[in-house]
Parts: structure tokens; C-alpha cells; sequence
């Protein structure tokens, strides 16, 4: 019996995943075990769990996939570096040395066998091969576009009969990923991960500086996908501090001369706020204006009709409604659940699974993460200090426990809603869900201020009921995992203002009975009610990583204005 672990280190939001007779069993993030965001060092925990989950002890663990391979592209790297021979600091180098240092690190926690199969897999190839092999696609183009990656930030990839065949690559230091978080940390956004703030923002402004940044920001090269400007950025300098351990530390990316080129916009007597939003647009544009170059390339490769897209730039929704608005430039697109790097873990048990003879079962599922049983939850309200804070009612009756929630919600309460397995990615995918009626005009607000204590543009996703989305939505195509935006009908506008963004769009979660029944229960409840099939969903945190246990719920219920939570069928609210 063939039992591989995937591995991510490293990189932001390490993880691990088990695959056990071709099905990927389990799948976490260590910063849903030790709550650190965006943890970055080695994911020992989460290895733990996967194994606790999949009952598998580790001496039956026959293969370690980690998602990098050190000593990958090394011509460029060393042309790279006999050019700038002053980066003999370069910081990245002891991230080399632990990667090349897994399996001691391995040895020193579990009690793998002495003979077990250590495979490093090059980053981009994981990428590519999280998205290709649980698309079901025969035959597929793969890209992958991201930060770095073993000194890699773009790739593409010729994917048939479950093998992947990497064609093209953009090096180091030319990004569009470093491009994308070097405009965020001016914009004043210093957390990784804040990127997204950027495509909320966008929506608010005009490109007004599209050709400003494009003209000095990038160098015309018409034999290269794009290249940066280096003049106005610090990532390949020998003293730019890039530490991917416990803690993720990013130093800025970009550098005075940025400032220097926007000193009239940065002036006080400048409408700064306005200006965020309008550079925020003209970011968003140049990334939309690179990545339609790109697809217009591969295109006419000819090779498929399929596009399977990964990597970190894949989260940008925003962009991807350019794929799946229309079929102008692939018929069928595949976005995994978690193009990040922490998919990274995934990709690279796939790859290994695939060398032995694919015959995968359920890649494609989300909700891979730990479930609590009933007793658990039973033991946990009962016990000090839960037992004097809370309240709880067990709804044996499953419909009725739908019936119940959607009324509390359809009433303009705020549910946490907590059932099953944990959702594995970025997104919360109606397990681990903060919930409410998308009808109600001051709800994004509500959440944004009193619950998520963040930034009042940020936007709400809506989940929906698949078979009515396009009823709701100018959009057909089926988006499970949040992956694109779609523009909300007109005639439905005033109707679900909550999940409606300025520019009239929605990153949307299509929703069927097939792939969550709970989930999809709760909705069709809600729809029984207000004929809305939607419900406003968010993330189940405040500003944490998402919740993983009972007690995070209930702690986050307590300490913020959510009005009840639903564990698998208890109805939990605040003694007031």
C-alpha cells in the first residue's frame, strides 16, 4: 500500500496533506493548528493530524513529496548570481539549507522507516499538478504564476495522460506576484497575504496611473512574457530580508524611487484616499493587462482547450473572471480549492501518486480538515467557563435545524455556522462560515465593523444554490471555491445589496446537494423563506486564522457580536 505525505515549508502557509490508496484523506494548515497566520515555518502538527485522521501510523508512510526541489534551475540561478555577484547575503540560501535538511527534520519528530522515499518536487510542477489531476481534464494547459518558487515565477506546462510537461519559465527576479505585493505594501497594506485588499479596493477607483506604473515599472521587452524595472524595487538586493520560518518577514519590496515618482500624489494637499483607490485600479489593470498577454500566448499554443491555473496569483478572482466570464481564450478552466502554496502540499503527493499510476478518487474535494463528534461538542458547553457564558440546544432533526438557522438569519442575525470537515485553503467554503442575509443593506457593514473589525470596503461573497445561479448571476460558470467574480443581474441589484460590490460584481460559491448536502440544506431553507437562493458568507475568524475547533467558535462568538453558532446541531448563543 502506496501512503504519501505532501509537504509545504518554508513558504507561506505551511501544510501537509496524507494520500492512502489513491484518495487524498486529509489535508491541513499548520496556522489552523497553532494559530499563527500565515506560518511559514515546518509543518510538524499538521503532519500529526493528517495521520491521526487517515488512522495511519507513520512507520506506514511510504513516501514524503515536499514541494520544492533545491537544486532546480540551477544555470539561472547561477547566471543570475555571476551578474550580481555583491548578493553573496542572499538571504534565501538558508531556506535552501532546511529544505535540503527535511528528512533529518523528518527523523527527529516521527518514526518514518529508514528506507523511506524522499521526493522533492520542483515548486511550479506541485503548482500546476494541484490544479491538472484533479480537474479530470485529459488533456490541459497548465500555468502557474506566483511570487517564487525555486527561483521560478511563472510556468507553463503541457499536461496529458496524467503527465506534466513544463515548457516555459519566467525567472527571478522578474514577478508579477512581487510586482502585485510590492504596490500593496505601498498602499500601506504590510501584511502578507493583503493583496486582496487591493482587488476590493479597485473596484472604488480609475486606472488613472495604468501607464505611469507600466511605462516606469516595466521595461518593453517583446521577447519576454514582462519585465520589471529593477530601479524601483528591493527583492533582488543582497540586504532585502526574506525570512520564511515561524514567522513570514518581508521587507519592503519596493524602494524610494517608487515614492519619488508619486511625490505630487503622496503631498498632503492630495486627496490620499481617492489616490489609494485609483492606484489601487491601475494595479489591478496592469496585473489584468500582463495576465491577458499571457493567456493570449498560450492560446495559440493549440495544444487544449482546457486551462487548469495555480499558484498564488490564482487567487486573484478579480482577474479570473477574464477565463470565466466567457470562453474567448479556453473552453473549460480549473481553479483548485487552494493554488496557493499551501496546496503546494497536495501537488506534490499528486505528482508522486501519478509516477506509481494515477487513479485518483477525490482530489478535487475541499474538506479534508478534522470533525468534532457530538460528544465532544456535549463535553465542551458543559465545562468551566463555557457553562456560565453560554446556552445550547440540541436540534436532533436536521431540517429543522436548517428551518431554524435560516430564520434567525433571514431575521438579520449573524450565524457561525460549524459542521463537519474543515475546509483546506484559504476560503471558507460553508464548513467553517461566518453567515448572514444578503438581503439586508447594512450587513456588510455590520460584520466588517462589529465581527471582522477590518476595512469597511472589503466585500462579502455570496453562496448559491448552483441550480439558481444563473437566475442571480450573468455567469454559468460553476465556481465551488470562490475562484472568479460574476456580474449580479441588474434586476437583482436591490435585492442582495450585502454581496453586491460597488462595480456590480460578486465572487460567488456556487453550491450543490452533491458536494456539501448541509451546506446546501441551510440555503435551500433560506430559500423556502425569503425566495433569496443566497446567503452571505464569510470566513469564520475575526482577524485569526479560521477557526478549526469548537472552542474557537464558541471564543469567537463571545468575544464579538455574532448572535448565535450552529455546531454540527447545536444551537449555541450568549447568556446576555
Amino acid at each position: 500500500m502506496k501512503i504519501i505525505i505532501g509537504i509545504n515549508a518554508y513558504h507561506a502557509d505551511s501544510s501537509a496533506c496524507i494520500i492512502v490508496n489513491n484518495k487524498v484523506v486529509a489535508a491541513i494548515e499548520e496556522e489552523r493548528i497553532n494559530r499563527k497566520k500565515h506560518f511559514s515555518g515546518f509543518p510538524t502538527e499538521s503532519i500529526r493530524e493528517c495521520l491521526n485522521i487517515a488512522k495511519i501510523e507513520d512507520t506506514e508512510v511510504t513516501d514524503i513529496a515536499f514541494n520544492t526541489r533545491p537544486l532546480s534551475n540551477i544555470i539561472s540561478k547561477g547566471v543570475f548570481f555571476l551578474k550580481n555577484l555583491n548578493l553573496k547575503n542572499y538571504n534565501s540560501i538558508s531556506r535552501y539549507r532546511k529544505k535540503l535538511n527535511i528528512k533529518s527534520h523528518l527523523f527527529n519528530n516521527f518514526k518514518f522507516k529508514k528506507n523511506i522515499k524522499i521526493h522533492y518536487i520542483e515548486h511550479h510542477l506541485a503548482h500546476i499538478a494541484s490544479a491538472y489531476f484533479p480537474s479530470n481534464y485529459k488533456d490541459a494547459i497548465g500555468l502557474s504564476i506566483d511570487g517564487s518558487g525555486d527561483f521560478v515565477t511563472l510556468a507553463i506546462a503541457k499536461c496529458h495522460n496524467h503527465n506534466i510537461r513544463i515548457t516555459e519559465k519566467v525567472f527571478f527576479p522578474n514577478s508579477l506576484g512581487i510586482f502585485y505585493h510590492a504596490m500593496t505594501q505601498f498602499l500601506g497594506f504590510k501584511n502578507y497575504g493583503d493583496e486582496y485588499k487591493i482587488m476590493g479596493m479597485a473596484a472604488y477607483g480609475e486606472p488613472k496611473y495604468f501607464n505611469k506604473i507600466k511605462d516606469n515599472l516595466f521595461k518593453l521587452n517583446k521577447n519576454k512574457n514582462f519585465e520589471l524595472n529593477l530601479h524601483y524595487f528591493n527583492h533582488q538586493k543582497s540586504n532585502f530580508k526574506y525570512v520564511a520560518d515561524e514567522n513570514l518577514i518581508i521587507d519592503d519590496i519596493f524602494n524610494e524611487n517608487l515614492s519619488k515618482l508619486f511625490v505630487n500624489e503622496l503631498n498632503d494637499d492630495y486627496d490620499q484616499e481617492q489616490f489609494k483607490k485609483d492606484f489601487a485600479c491601475s494595479v489591478q489593470k496592469i496585473y489584468e493587462h500582463f495576465f491577458i498577454n499571457i493567456l493570449k500566448k498560450i492560446r495559440n499554443f493549440k495544444f487544449s482547450k482546457n486551462l487548469v491555473f495555480a499558484g498564488g496569483c490564482a487567487l486573484n478572482s478579480s482577474a479570473n473572471r477574464i477565463l470565466t466570464n466567457d470562453k474567448k481564450y479556453f473552453e473549460n478552466t480549473y481553479i483548485p480549492f487552494a493554488p496557493g502554496d499551501n496546496g503546494g502540499a497536495i501537488g506534490a503527493a499528486l505528482v508522486v501518486q501519478a509516477k506509481s499510476g494515477y487513479n485518483l478518487n477525490n482530489g478535487g474535494s475541499p474538506y479534508l480538515g478534522k470533525k468534532f463528534s457530538d460528544e465532544y461538542v456535549q463535553k465542551l458547553i458543559i465545562s468551566s467557563p463555557y457553562n456560565i457564558k453560554i446556552t445550547s440546544k440540541f436540534v436532533n432533526d436536521e431540517s429543522q435545524l436548517f428551518k431554524t438557522t435560516a430564520k434567525l438569519i433571514s431575521e438579520g442575525k449573524v450565524i457561525g455556522w460549524f459542521q463537519d470537515k474543515m475546509e483546506f485553503g484559504p476560503r471558507a467554503l460553508g464548513n467553517r462560515s461566518i453567515l448572514a442575509d444578503p438581503r439586508n443593506p447594512n450587513m456588510k457593514n455590520i460584520i466588517n465593523m462589529k465581527i471582522k473589525r477590518r476595512e469597511s470596503f472589503r466585500p462579502f461573497a455570496p453562496s448559491v444554490l448552483e441550480k439558481f445561479q444563473t437566475d442571480w448571476f450573468n455567469d454559468s460558470f460553476i465556481s465551488p471555491y470562490m475562484s472568479s467574480l460574476a456580474f449580479v443581474k441588474e434586476e437583482k441589484k436591490k435585492l442582495i445589496p450585502a454581496i453586491t460590490h460597488i462595480d456590480g460584481t460578486a465572487r460567488l460559491q456556487s453550491v450543490n446537494f452533491n458536494t456539501n448536502p448541509r451546506f446546501a440544506g441551510l440555503i435551500n431553507a433560506f430559500y423556502e423563506i425569503t425566495n433569496v437562493p443566497i446567503l452571505l458568507n464569510t470566513s469564520f475568524n475575526e482577524n485569526e486564522p479560521i477557526v478549526m475547533k469548537p472552542e474557537e467558535a464558541i471564543d469567537c462568538l463571545l468575544r464579538t457580536d455574532m448572535d448565535a453558532v450552529i455546531i454540527n446541531n447545536f444551537l449555541i448563543k450568549k447568556i446576555t
